[in-house]
């Protein structure tokens, strides 16, 4: 009797984890057959402008460039007015399509929101793309991260995407379409030490979209939960150069390769790693018991901060 239970009880875990990770890729395959019978443009489903904020550089550049390819015009936002403006010509020039900059720095906080509010609300805003974002420089235990820091992450990470969406949502649901894409991580699958805080705002950020989710779909507004593994961008590229195997720097996704899926996912998913291979990471995380989850993650952040400041001792001998 007690091994049928077991029997049962494995069959059950089983299903579940199969159900978890092959629901996203079947949807993806019957999404791309709807969309190859009904050819619908994302303007016409959502609306005409896109908003993509962190957009100056790396999977919101990416992210912005994919959606005016597709016909949207864009809206970027970042803190950096000179890279906006290159980024903004690049789309203009490249995919034809209108194209406005909105300078704000999240990380002030609570001030900047008035701003982007006088320049977002009166858009036919379809698609928001919450992808701005933060990490430390290397992985550090919690109080070696300065405060400034802390409230970056909190600010940038959390509070910019809620305070975003609880501004445009109310057009949104009146015009009963839209689309938000709240790009979290794989960080927010398990808890991180040495990443501690940066994972923490992750898990919100997964945890805020898949609630907000369930609260928009009765008004046609869908939202759509984003969670990559490792990106080469600007953010992470500290990382890239401290591989000891320079060989190994060709099998990290760069920001097209994960443009290539991710955008492929618009409107067909409601949650997914952008990449196949994250796809793959995230599955065998959900394989192991979340104490391994952390004590794997633990021993792999404690060497890259041992050897980080290993290195900058040695630099100032």
């Amino acid at each position: 009797m007690f091994c049928t239970l077991l029997g049962w009880l494995g069959l059950y875990v089983g299903a579940i984890w199969v159900y978890e990770n092959l629901r996203a890729p079947v949807l993806l395959v019957l999404g791309c057959l709807k969309q190859l019978i009904f050819r619908q443009k994302l303007s016409k489903r959502y609306g005409k402008w896109a908003v993509i904020t962190g957009a100056s550089d790396g999977i919101g550049k990416g992210y912005a460039h994919y959606l005016a390819r597709q016909g949207m015009a864009i809206v970027l936002v970042a803190r950096n007015e000179a890279k906006l403006t290159k980024v903004a010509a690049e789309i203009k020039a490249k995919h034809g399509v209108e194209t406005k900059i909105v300078v704000a720095d999240f990380s002030k906080g609570a001030e900047i929101y008035p701003h982007l509010e006088k320049a977002l609300v009166p858009l036919d805003i379809g698609i928001l793309v919450n992808n701005v974002g933060v990490s430390h420089d290397t992985p550090k235990y919690v109080d070696e991260v300065s405060p400034s820091v802390v409230w970056d992450l909190i600010n940038v990470n959390v509070a910019a995407a809620t305070l975003l969406c609880q501004m445009l949502v109310p057009a949104m649901k009146q015009r009963k379409r839209g689309l938000i894409v709240n790009v979290s991580s794989i960080a927010s699958v398990s808890p991180s030490p040495c990443l501690s805080i940066y994972a923490a705002t992750k898990a919100y950020m997964t945890s805020f979209s898949v609630a907000l989710r369930d609260e928009l779909s009765p008004f046609g507004v869908e939202v759509q939960t984003v969670r990559p593994s490792f990106v080469h961008t600007n953010m992470t590229d500290f990382l890239v150069k401290d591989m000891k195997d320079p060989r190994m720097r060709k099998y990290l996704v760069d920001v097209d390769g994960f443009m290539a899926y991710a955008g492929c996912t618009i409107g067909k998913v409601d949650m997914t790693s952008g990449h196949w291979s994250h796809g793959l990471q995230t599955a065998v995380l959900y394989l192991l018991p979340e104490v391994v989850r952390v004590f794997i993650l633990g021993l792999i952040n404690k060497k890259v901060r041992d050897d980080f400041y290993a290195k900058t001792k040695k630099k100032m001998r």
